[in-house]
């Protein structure tokens, strides 16, 4: 039978009778008991030391017992925390008799050594470590059933690089902060931190989402984070890497985590536009509120106005809210230099902020534009003024007909120039 295959065979088929227990919480002290009388116990090893460690392996070096007990190899323990976790046996050849322990969590043999690597000096590498833990490592020659002393050291593997966090998640906590939190990597391969990127998306539904701003967050157990300043209604996703002085993990990210809504700002770019064919009648047109201060989904728009003619118009319906690709429109009847107070707003989960001015129904003026006042009156007769409005188009005939009906109950009152010239004014 081929040598190395004997040793196989024999470390498979050992006799748990033949077992030596080896109690690895007392390996530095306990000398093994044996089969056989005390002058036919090998001696204990020489030398023990640690050649190289690393994150994930210890390198160990070692001299021969100079006693003249025979013996045919050496059994490296391998414990961490007071339990045995491997033992490894190397055969010096060419004996071919192996000692079998039971007391380990594994059971292997080692790359067989020669007679005078054996009595000389040797050397083994203990691999398949965790990072950054302490280890006890013994080493023992044996015989056929018996071993020797244990010579033991302990030693703290090198900090490595960590596991990636995982189950990263975000919960909206207002319109402007989410609760970023993790779950720790199992092992502390060393002092740890996290660095946390929050990632904004590029356009309200783009899909698309770019680096917004970074965090540090200190220590192996760390497992959450809040992050405030953000926009209302906004979505964001979160992205975590775990660090030491070894190296960053792999990054682990989040879903995406919308914020709460809030009120939206108020419309922008107002025009209104006075039509020669529609004399009773003017063209107000208006874009949404910035987009990063729309604050919410934005399903319709108010308008309401106050003068010879009022009336609260809710302007469109947008499902799951407006896309804000083009401007709004609506015709808003008038009776000519007539004065009107105009509100404007938008309607999301909340009621917008509103926008107001006053204007006069000048039919000689073509258009006017004004500057936008959030939340403000505006009183003027400039023939360059423009009220800050939000609507959709409305039924051109039906508000013409109101117009008209306002116009002859206006005019019926008998108004002198006068007077007229006043309220222009």
């Amino acid at each position: 039978m081929d040598i190395f295959v004997g040793w196989c065979f024999m470390l498979a088929a050992f006799s748990i009778g033949s077992v030596l227990p080896i109690s690895t919480t007392e390996l530095s002290t306990t000398e093994a008991a044996t089969t056989s009388t005390p002058e036919f116990v090998p001696g204990k090893v020489n030398n023990l030391k640690t050649t190289v460690t690393t994150s994930s392996s210890l390198g160990l070096s070692w001299t021969a017992s100079t006693s003249d007990v025979p013996f045919t190899q050496y059994i490296v323990f391998t414990s961490k925390g007071g339990e045995c976790l491997k033992a490894v046996y190397i055969p010096c050849l060419p004996n071919d008799s192996i000692y079998a322990a039971a007391t380990c969590n594994s059971l292997s043999a080692g790359t067989p050594a020669t007679y005078d690597e054996c009595h000389g000096d040797m050397s083994y590498n203990v691999t398949d470590l965790d990072s950054n833990t302490d280890y006890v490592v013994s080493v023992a020659a044996a015989a056929n059933f018996t071993v020797g002393e244990n010579s033991t050291l302990k030693e703290e593997t090198n900090i490595g690089i960590p596991a990636a966090p995982t189950n990263i998640r975000g919960t909206a906590q207002n319109q402007s902060a989410i609760l970023v939190e993790w779950d720790v990597p199992s092992h502390n391969a060393g002092p740890m931190w996290y660095n946390l990127t929050v990632l904004i998306e590029l356009d309200r539904t783009s899909g698309v989402f770019i680096a917004d701003r970074y965090y540090n967050v200190e220590g192996q157990n760390s497992s959450s984070c809040e992050v405030t300043d953000l926009l209302s209604s906004w979505r964001y996703m979160f992205a975590i890497t775990a660090s030491t002085s070894a190296g960053t993990s792999n990054m682990a990210t989040s879903k995406a985590v919308r914020t709460l809504p809030s009120t939206p700002g108020a419309v922008q770019n107002i025009r209104v536009k006075f039509v020669p064919t529609e004399y009773l009648a003017v063209r107000l047109t208006w874009e949404c509120p910035p987009e990063r201060m729309r604050n919410g989904r934005i399903t319709s728009y108010t308008i309401s106005y106050k003068g010879n003619i009022s009336m609260t118009l809710t302007a469109g319906s947008y499902y799951p809210e407006d896309p804000c690709t083009d401007p709004h429109m609506v015709y808003l009847p008038v009776v000519p230099d007539g004065q009107y107070t105009v509100q404007v707003w938008a309607n999301a989960e909340f009621q917008g902020n509103k926008s107001a001015m006053i204007f006069v129904a000048d039919r000689d003026k073509m258009s006017y534009d004004v500057p936008s006042f959030s939340n403000t009156t505006v009183s003027t007769t400039d023939p360059h003024s423009l009220i800050v409005v939000s609507a959709t188009c409305g039924s051109i005939i039906a508000i013409l007909f109101v117009a008209v009906i306002a116009l002859v109950l206006t005019r019926s009152r008998g108004v002198s120039p006068k007077e007229q010239l006043h309220f222009a004014h």
